[in-house]
């Protein structure tokens, strides 16, 4: 057996549980922000701006499988639905891969634009489901508080990843 062929498998499984570790330390960031008062109704989807950055801006290839998981342990956490994480993370990353934007060339100044089409449209997705599933329409003012703090908060998100990003290029050189 070749030791290269040895060595790439298990650097790709050091990445993907690095990486899956860190999606499930978002999770509980979540989770944690409910104990807030402000964000009691409905917290902000941390995972789906990590999600995006991640696949859009850094280029990880996320698995399927890993996602899948980080869903089920989602809903089980937060009592929803079970697999409507699981489509809601599936469809972040499907429609950031493969939704080719005009002009869309690591443009920093359309990213939210993007970001706020691909998040509604896969929460919009969920949404129906979940009305499906449940058979009632439920209250709108937690919904569209959650979009909206998602939406606000993902520049903030950004421009932290981007100051780790310099500190880190400047503590190398």
């Amino acid at each position: 057996m070749n030791t290269n062929y040895v060595f790439d498998i298990f650097s790709n499984f050091s990445k993907n549980l690095f990486f899956f570790i860190i999606l499930f330390i978002c999770i509980n960031i979540e989770s944690s922000l409910k104990a807030l008062t402000f964000f009691e109704q409905a917290s902000p989807s941390i995972l789906s701006i990590i999600l995006y950055i991640c696949v859009r801006k850094l280029s990880i290839n996320i698995s399927n499988l890993m996602l899948f998981t980080l869903g089920i342990l989602y809903d089980v956490l937060f009592a929803g639905n079970l697999g409507t994480s699981s489509l809601f993370f599936l469809l972040i990353k499907y429609m950031t891969q493969h939704i080719n934007f005009k002009h869309n060339n690591n443009n920093n100044n359309k990213d939210w634009f993007y970001f706020t089409i691909i998040f509604t449209s896969s929460f919009f997705i969920k949404f129906i489901f979940n009305v499906f599933l449940n058979m009632k329409i439920p209250d709108f003012s937690p919904i569209l508080f959650h979009l909206g703090i998602t939406l606000i908060i993902f520049p903030f998100i950004v421009v932290g990843i981007k100051i780790i990003y310099f500190v880190t290029k400047l503590i190398k050189n």
